[in-house]
C-alpha cells in the first residue's frame, strides 16, 4: 500500500496519472537511506533517540520543544509533523572536521523522499558534546523547521513528456514544468528580496525560531557566555546582532566551529535579513501581519488573504507585479487539460493575484 502524503501535498492530473503519481513517490520514499547523501554520519531516527535519549540532548529540554511546536502547528492548522521515524539524526561523524548543528551542509528536509537529517549541534568526531541543553533547542529548531516544510502546500504532477514527476508549486512559490520559476535570484548584496524561495524559507525559520525561543524562556535556558555557544543561541532564538555577523563573516576552512558560525552569517544575511527587510518594506506599518499571511498561504495553498492585503498596499495584481518573471509569462505549457497561466485551478488557487485583463487572457 502506497504512503501517505505529506499533509499539503496534492496530485495535478487524470485518476490514472495521479495513481501513477502515487506509485512514483512510494517508490522514492519507501525505503529511505539517507546514509548515501551522507556517508560519513552515523545516523538514528528521532524516534529511537526519543526512546533512548542520548546524553547529548536533554530530555527535558526536548520534550518541552516537541510539545511547543506541536502546540503552535495546530494552531495554525497543521494536521501532523514530521513522522519521528523518517527524521534522522546525526550523532557523530567520521570526519574529524564536522561540526553539526543547523547549519551543517546537506541538512534539511528533502521533499521527494519525505525525510529529513538534522546533525546535533556540536563537534561530530568528539563524543564531548556542548551543553545538553543548547543541543536540545538547535535540534527543536532544526525539527520544527523541517515539520513546517514538510506540511506546506505542495502539488506534483507528471512532466508533459511523461518520463517523470515534478513539483510545480511549493507553498507560494510556483514552477512550470519545464522547470522555469516564477520568481528570480535575488542580486548578490541585495538588502531586501523578491525571490519566493527565500520568502518561504525565511517565513519557515521565523516561525521555528520562535518556537525555539518560547522553549528556551519556558526551561529558562540563559545565553552561554561565549562563542560558538553564545551564537549559537542567539541564532537558535531569533537574537543574532550586528556585532555577531561582523565577527563571524568568515572562516578559513569550512570546516569546524568557524565554519559553522560563517555558514550562520551567510545564512542570517541572505535569508534572515533580507526577509524582514522586505516584511518592513511592503507593510511598514504591521510586518509581523503581512508574515502572518504568508505562513498562512504556504500551509494552505490559498493565496487569497496574501493577495488581499498586497493590493491594499501596492494595488491591483500586486503579486505578479513584485514576483512574477517574464520568463515565466512566456512559457504558456499545457498540461492534463488546463493552461497553468495563470493557475485557475481549485490546486492552484491563483487568480485572486491577478488583475482583471491577465486573469481575461
Amino acid at each position: 500500500m502506497p504512503l501517505p502524503l505529506a499533509p499539503g501535498e496534492h496530485l495535478a492530473g487524470t485518476p490514472d496519472q495521479r495513481r501513477a503519481l502515487r506509485r512514483a513517490l512510494h517508490a522514492l520514499r519507501a525505503r529511505p537511506d539517507p546514509g548515501q547523501t551522507h556517508p560519513a554520519l552515523f545516523l538514528k531516527t528521532l524516534a529511537n533517540l526519543l526512546t533512548s535519549p542520548p546524553p547529548f540532548l536533554d530530555p527535558g529540554v526536548l520534550h518541552a520543544g516537541l510539545t511547543e511546536t506541536s502546540r503552535r502547528y495546530r494552531e495554525l492548522g497543521i494536521a501532523g509533523l514530521l513522522p519521528p521515524d523518517r527524521t534522522f539524526i546525526g550523532t557523530a561523524s567520521a570526519d574529524p572536521a564536522a561540526f553539526g548543528g543547523f547549519h551543517h551542509p546537506g541538512q534539511g528536509y528533502r521533499h521527494w523522499q519525505m525525510t529529513a537529517v538534522i546533525t546535533r549541534y556540536g563537534p561530530l568526531h568528539n563524543p564531548q558534546s556542548p551543553d545538553p541543553r543548547l543541543a536540545a533547542l538547535d535540534l527543536i529548531r532544526a525539527y520544527a523547521h523541517d515539520s513546517l516544510h514538510y506540511a506546506s502546500s505542495r502539488c506534483y504532477q507528471w512532466h508533459p513528456d511523461g518520463t517523470r514527476l515534478v513539483r510545480v508549486r511549493y507553498g507560494i512559490n510556483f514552477r512550470r514544468p519545464d522547470g522555469r520559476p516564477y520568481s528570480v535570484p535575488d542580486p548578490p548584496g541585495s538588502p531586501s528580496t523578491r525571490n519566493l524561495g527565500i520568502i518561504i524559507e525565511a517565513a519557515t525559520d521565523r516561525e521555528a525560531r520562535a518556537i525555539t525561543a518560547r522553549t528556551a524562556r519556558l526551561q529558562a535556558i540563559t545565553p552561554p557566555p561565549d562563542d560558538p555557544d553564545r551564537a549559537e543561541y542567539r541564532d537558535a532564538t531569533g537574537q543574532l546582532t550586528t556585532a555577531d555577523l561582523a565577527r563571524h563573516a568568515a572562516a578559513p576552512e569550512p570546516g569546524g566551529p568557524a565554519g559553522f558560525l560563517a555558514r550562520m552569517t551567510a545564512y542570517e544575511r541572505t535569508i534572515a535579513l533580507r526577509y524582514t527587510a522586505f516584511l518592513a518594506e511592503l507593510s511598514p506599518a504591521s510586518p509581523a501581519s503581512l508574515h502572518a499571511a504568508i505562513l498562512r498561504a504556504i500551509i494552505t495553498g490559498s493565496l487569497t488573504e496574501l493577495c488581499r492585503i498586497l493590493n491594499q498596499h501596492h494595488g491591483p495584481a500586486a503579486f505578479a507585479r513584485l514576483f512574477k518573471t517574464t520568463a515565466y509569462t512566456s512559457s504558456r505549457t499545457q498540461h492534463f487539460g488546463f493552461d497553468t497561466t495563470p493557475y485557475t485551478t481549485p490546486i492552484f488557487p491563483f487568480a485572486c493575484c491577478q488583475g482583471r485583463d491577465q486573469r481575461s487572457r
